[in-house]
């Protein structure tokens, strides 16, 4: 009872405080008071943007929420791009077997081959008469000898390397160029040049003709070549394909 008639007391004292005399007051002074959750306060959102705004600290967030370094559909930043290396996928292109229309110019001289093309080729059917080399291997250390040679290339794009071993492929009625000094002969076994009588690139001095493409017998040279008894043909011949091929050539002496 005695705790009752304090918080009476209380009440009455409150009452007193606010100025309230009676019930009928009371109601009046609380439906003039503002509802619960609401503001008075007036915001200014103009001009607010991620990393700051006027009038504010809005440093790192926008209007409802934080959105530091963030904006409306993701960072912008596009999808990275690998560069390309159009020579490098001509080279990647080509596999052992295929063969191509490429030869040695002469251009480069005795020591260097300068091909035919800056690109590799696209393949042709290896029993045409447009298939100059084979492929026998890619990306590897190439085999050596007569009519055996290789085709590299470094892309300064990607930083790899790119190989492929190439093997000559001979056909009658071609022509190749040659270096001749005295009653000898060096053949540029990846060459090929226009059977006619012109110019041909230093140090060469000659256009061999192929009269033959022979599996080479036991023992096997120039004197295999004659076409018969009789023929008073010079001929200069050559072991290629690890020696299971005799190449029988002359100097040219057409037009």
């Amino acid at each position: 009872m005695l705790a009752l008639l304090g918080g009476i007391a209380s009440v009455l004292s409150i009452l007193a405080w606010l100025g309230v005399s009676n019930a009928a007051e009371l109601k009046d002074l609380l439906d003039d008071s503002p509802s619960p959750g609401s503001s008075s306060e007036t915001h200014d959102t103009s001009g607010w943007s991620s990393g700051g705004s006027t009038g504010g600290d809005t440093s790192g967030g926008s209007t409802g929420g934080d959105t530091a370094g963030s904006s409306t559909g993701g960072s912008g930043a596009g999808p990275s791009t690998v560069e390309r290396d159009p020579v490098e996928e001509a080279f990647k292109a080509i596999s052992a077997g295929d063969c191509l229309e490429l030869y040695d110019t002469g251009r480069g001289g005795s020591s260097t081959i300068n091909w035919s093309v800056d690109v590799p080729p696209d393949p042709v059917p290896c029993d045409s008469e447009q298939a100059l080399v084979k492929v026998t291997a890619t990306d590897t250390t190439c085999p050596t000898g007569l009519g055996k040679s290789y085709w590299s290339h470094h892309s300064a794009t990607t930083g790899t390397s790119s190989t492929l071993c190439l093997s000559r492929k001979y056909h009658p009625t071609y022509c190749m160029l040659g270096q001749q000094t005295g009653d000898s002969i060096s053949l540029a076994t990846m060459s090929a040049v226009a059977c006619r009588r012109e110019p041909v690139p230093a140090p060469y001095n000659q256009i061999m003709h192929i009269t033959g493409v022979y599996r080479a017998p036991a023992g096997a040279n120039a004197n295999n070549c004659p076409q018969s008894a009789s023929d008073p043909t010079r001929y200069w011949a050559w072991l290629v394909d690890d020696g299971a091929t005799l190449l029988c050539t002359t100097i040219y002496q057409g037009n």
